[in-house]
């Protein structure tokens, strides 16, 4: 028996071993263990459970639920040397276990008292480890104290006739004490059965990993990754290697050169190994499909474009190692992408899961995709998602319903992608965009950025080489304080909005403080140096009237912004008409039907 490389390690502490060793010395149940029988389709890889000398063994069974016991009852049994646990507090200690036979034979003790963990020098020592409470290196100790050793259990006649002959050399007679002993707790450790449930070798892939989730409820779900390495090392591809790289940093992996150095791509700083794999598992998807569909295949009879778990399970290291590469590139060029549209930062993207579509599409489209024709379809597509906020649920199914079909249409296909035929959007969303949680709301802070607003005292783009240099975030126009001094009617003007914000510096927002408009903008034309047409200017790249501003009118700026951006949601999303937002007419583009392709991935 050995476990499939994708289980986690051996974590259980110093109390879990205890109370484990005292139910079985008890003859309580411990609970079934899960095994898969080897030899089947799904040739997982395997490796030694902890404790165990790897011989070159081929496993006939894997252990897919009941490491942590059986490990427990391997080290604690069989092994001579310590056991590596944790103690309450989470520091690395050793430990050898002892069944106190005095206890273990009383009907009156404690159960967490019928096991003894002593530390490798089987000593346990008083306050300041002056002298030892407890004293267990040498035999005689353990028999003076009645301290059987669970790990001599396989050989547990020559211990116990060496303590008996211990107290008959001091005259005393254990017989009782011996009796219980041996045909009680140690009875129940030799004759103790833990009940298996065995799973054919012929269940497939996905049904043995979702067997072993349903039973690994009180640990972290495994991920596609862990597991499809645990698949591709049968094969003898390192996925973990090929993704993280090296441990001695010798070798960069995939992960660390999407993340680049010099500039660093921040929008990856937590790019997940499923995201790659999701973008891998797409194109494979899709190709498929496309060798099904010129082989004559229609319809339902098509295999579905998918990146959901049960497709990722399924990719073959082959089709990994094919579109590796392409998708690597495909990530980097999604990051150049992102930034361009003024995202830099990972939290500052809207929608993740968007990044996986782009990394795709770039893969697919290879040098297609470098036209500024293609550059302004990809902009359109993803702004529809990000202000349509589309991508909120269901992401897997929107990636895998997007990606072929912006590939079609940058390639020339006519029908644009669903994500920006149901682009919807009403002016007064842009009231409740109150918080950066909200997708819609990342999205209005690097819209403006990307459309040229300057710093209100350097009068610097909030470009590339400004986010980076300085502090930029998103910060009131009309000062909170200032409007709830004036009260500003929360629910007719929310001052809180993005309405009411802009991308600043940490600077320009100290210089604004809870001061009046024209008070901050006369401040800053005299420290600054700048003539109020400078200023003006400068307020007017965020979309904000500068004599709205002076006259401290916050109801008239409010209503102007409003509208202003507004229309800027309008031209990104491609929306013909400007809509007037003071009306609360919607923004958004017509929904079409869906062809049969659309119908059949939905």
């Amino acid at each position: 028996m050995q476990l499939p490389d994708f289980q986690r390690d051996w974590i259980w502490t110093d109390e879990d071993i205890r109370s484990l060793l005292a139910s079985v010395s008890r003859g309580f149940p411990i609970g079934a263990i899960l095994t898969l029988r080897t030899g089947g389709d799904v040739n997982f890889e395997p490796r030694p459970i902890a404790g165990v000398k790897n011989n070159g063994t081929k496993p006939q069974e894997l252990l897919l639920d009941g490491q942590q016991r059986v490990t427990s009852l391997f080290q604690s049994l069989y092994s001579r040397d310590p056991i590596h646990t944790t103690d309450a507090k989470g520091n690395g200690v050793k430990r050898f276990y002892y069944v106190d036979i005095v206890k273990a034979c009383s009907d009156e003790s404690d159960f967490d008292e019928l096991i003894v963990g002593v530390p490798e020098t089987r000593k346990i020592l008083k306050p300041f480890g002056r002298e030892a409470e407890i004293d267990l290196s040498i035999p005689e100790l353990e028999f003076e104290n009645h301290m059987f050793p669970i790990n001599h259990v396989s050989d547990w006649h020559d211990w116990v006739y060496g303590w008996r002959d211990y107290w008959r050399e001091q005259g005393e007679d254990i017989h009782d004490l011996d009796n219980a002993f041996v045909k009680g707790s140690l009875d129940h450790i030799l004759r103790y059965e833990v009940p298996i449930i065995r799973l054919s070798e012929k269940n497939t892939r996905q049904a043995i990993c979702l067997v072993f989730e349903k039973v690994n409820v009180g640990g972290k779900k495994l991920d596609a990754f862990e597991l499809l390495t645990a698949i591709y090392a049968a094969s003898r591809f390192d996925l973990r290697h090929d993704w993280l790289g090296s441990s001695d940093k010798t070798t960069v992996g995939r992960r660390a050169r999407i993340q680049g150095a010099d500039p660093r791509q921040y929008v990856f700083d937590k790019l997940a190994s499923t995201d790659f794999l999701q973008a891998c598992t797409i194109i494979h998807t899709l190709e498929r499909r496309t060798a099904e569909a010129e082989a004559g295949k229609t319809g339902r009879d098509l295999p579905p474009v998918s990146c959901q778990r049960d497709k990722m399970l399924q990719l073959p290291v082959e089709a990994y190692q094919r579109h590796a590469d392409g998708i690597e590139a495909g990530f980097r060029k999604a990051g150049r992408f992102l930034n361009n549209q003024k995202i830099v930062w990972r939290e500052d993207v809207p929608y993740p899961p968007q990044l996986v579509a782009l990394a795709a599409t770039f893969a697919l489209l290879g040098k297609k995709a470098h036209s500024a024709a293609a550059t302004a379809k990809l902009e359109q597509w993803f702004w529809s998602g990000v202000l349509g906020e589309l991508y909120g649920s269901a992401s897997d199914t929107k990636i895998a319903r997007d990606v072929p079909q912006l590939v079609r249409w940058i390639e020339g296909d006519d029908e644009k992608p669903w994500t920006i035929l149901n682009a919807y959007f009403h002016a007064d969303r842009l009231d409740q965009l109150r918080m950066r949680l909200s997708a819609a709301y990342k999205g209005m802070h690097a819209l403006m950025m990307r459309h040229g607003c300057q710093d209100f005292i350097s009068g610097e783009a909030a470009d590339m080489m400004t986010i980076y240099r300085d502090e930029i975030d998103i910060h009131h126009i009309f000062p909170k304080k200032w409007c709830a001094v004036n009260q500003i009617d929360d629910h007719a003007f929310n001052f809180n909005s993005i309405i009411n914000k802009s991308p600043l510096s940490a600077r320009s927002n100290r210089m604004i403080g809870g001061h009046a408009p024209s008070f901050y903008l006369r401040r800053i034309e005299e420290e600054q140096g700048l003539t109020p047409q400078q200023l003006d200017d400068i307020l007017r790249t965020h979309l904000i009237e500068p004599a709205h501003m002076r006259a401290d009118d916050f109801e008239s700026f409010f209503r102007a912004r409003k509208t202003a951006l507004a229309n800027l949601v309008s031209e990104v999303i491609g929306v013909e008409n400007v809509v007037d937002a003071v009306e609360e007419e919607p923004i958004y583009a017509a929904p079409q039907a869906a062809n049969e392709d659309q119908l059949e991935n939905e």
